[in-house]
């Protein structure tokens, strides 16, 4: 493997990596506006560092591995982008079709999962613990989702 195509690899995996942990974090200064926002905002950078650079590992990256990989980061960072996107062009606000955002979000989240299943068999390295991590981490976004989704189905 060149320099520059390692390079790759290894961007792909540290922002993967440091995007599930900021993530985590997140969720431990929920209670506070200010550190939730800088929390969002770091993970967000990282989120679209991962999704970009797992795009390009999947068209440069050979090695079925690496390219695995890739594909991992990129089912993971795409659910995570697409509920950044919505955060940021406003969750809290009143949405007449809110089953919209979650038909979306059940599509990308089960095509995430078939994408991360595939990953975690076809990785045969030690990395093979990166799909199983980030399958956790949507697996919090699911439960979260699930109960907003029952939330805004209260009758008021």
């Amino acid at each position: 493997m060149g320099n520059k195509l390692q390079l790759l690899f290894w961007v792909i995996l540290g922002s993967a990596v440091l995007c599930a942990f900021f993530l985590l974090i997140s969720f431990t200064v929920a209670g506070t506006d200010t550190a939730l926002r800088v929390m969002v905002i770091i993970t967000e950078v990282f989120g679209a560092i991962a999704l970009i650079a797992g795009i390009l590992g999947i068209i440069y990256l050979r090695d079925n591995n690496d390219r695995w990989l890739s594909i991992s980061v990129v089912s993971f960072a795409g659910v995570w982008v697409w509920l950044a996107v919505v955060f940021e062009i406003g969750l809290n606000s009143p949405f007449n079709n809110y089953w919209l955002l979650f038909i979306t979000y059940y599509i990308f989240m089960i095509a995430s999962i078939v994408f991360l299943r595939m990953a975690f068999t076809k990785i045969k390295t030690i990395y093979k613990v990166l799909p199983a991590v980030v399958l956790f981490a949507n697996a919090l976004l699911t439960v979260y989702m699930i109960f907003l989704n029952m939330w805004w189905s209260l009758p008021i």
